[in-house]
């Protein structure tokens, strides 16, 4: 098994790396991008952060300086030969986008860092810590493992997401260590309520009117244990919100005794479907997400499908009832 030591140890192989995460890029994943671009600079070596996705416009806030690149084959396709690329929160290679055929295979070498379990399809190495809270709270590790004290810098972007990632300090992976690194960042400069409100209260009207339609379609199965709300194109068309805006309305079931599983199915602006899951525990929903060729944690997890709307709630729905002895 890796430790800390041996992200140093790749680190110390190269000169110049490219970091990258997963598509839709999250706050954890910007956040640990961010932490790990300072971490190499301070080491005195050349870096590019370049995602197959731009940034999400409530989480510009991590990128003040606007470092965070868009893939761009015609200027970025000799890079990756250059050096090393290092993949954060996510736990294969196969939820890059563009960079994972444009990118990966150019790369001298590879390196997974991440709090996800270990997917079964990933044929790479790297850490993982599936104990850790969040991506970011693995990156602070190894800044001081590194020798680098914790910097304001790097306080902001690994506090947005320590919060993000424990539904601000509620989730099953929050424990001790997540307190003790929270108090560590605050003192480093992180200031919880001005990080709060950049994650949770700027939102635009447009993502409270898709929040509506997409509430209209909420389905109680499973004797009211199941919660289904469905995402289409013709919302985030009609209402102008983004695909990413819709991404905490699968926790507001849970907020029901009853409910057990909350599924939300979500059409993109392209037509193309991604399917969330949460847990209370009951069911892990990460291997369920692994049999469509996802993964996550136990209690939260997601896979992208190749089938439409209905076929994908037809298929997640009996999985789910099957793993809750209903059917």
């Amino acid at each position: 098994m890796n430790t800390v030591q041996d992200i140093l140890a790749f680190i110390n192989t190269y000169d110049a790396f490219i970091i990258t995460t997963h598509t839709g890029p999250d706050a954890d994943g910007i956040g640990a991008e961010i932490m790990l671009y300072h971490i190499l600079r301070s080491l005195k070596k050349h870096v590019r952060i370049i995602n197959a996705d731009p940034v999400p416009q409530r989480f510009s806030f991590l990128d003040p300086d606007g470092v965070i690149e868009c893939w761009n084959n015609s200027r970025h396709f000799h890079l990756p030969e250059q050096g090393g690329m290092m993949i954060v929160d996510t736990s294969d290679e196969f939820n890059l986008g563009c960079m994972l055929d444009e990118a990966l295979p150019h790369a001298q070498g590879v390196f997974l860092i991440d709090h996800h379990e270990q997917s079964p399809f990933t044929h790479l190495d790297g850490y993982i810590d599936i104990s850790a809270a969040s991506t970011t709270q693995i990156l602070v590790d190894l800044t001081q493992a590194a020798g680098l004290s914790v910097s304001k810098e790097i306080a902001i972007p690994a506090y947005a997401g320590l919060i993000y990632d424990t539904g601000s300090f509620i989730y099953s992976k929050t424990s001790a260590k997540t307190f003790e690194t929270a108090l560590l960042l605050v003192r480093a400069g992180a200031v919880p309520h001005e990080i709060y409100r950049n994650l949770f209260e700027s939102n635009s009207l447009s993502v409270l009117m898709l929040q509506k339609r997409v509430m209209a379609s909420l389905d109680i199965q499973g004797q009211g244990t199941v919660a289904i709300q469905v995402m289409t194109k013709a919302d985030l068309e009609e209402t102008g919100a983004a695909y990413e805006d819709a991404e905490n309305f699968i926790n507001i079931p849970l907020q029901i005794k009853e409910i057990e599983v909350s599924i939300l199915i979500k059409q993109n602006k392209e037509g193309f479907v991604r399917c969330s899951l949460r847990s209370k525990g009951k069911v892990n929903v990460s291997l369920l997400a692994q049999q469509f060729g996802g993964g996550g944690h136990k209690m939260a997890a997601g896979f992208k499908s190749n089938m439409g709307l209905e076929e994908t709630r037809t298929k997640v729905l009996q999985k789910v009832l099957t793993a809750l002895g209903m059917a």
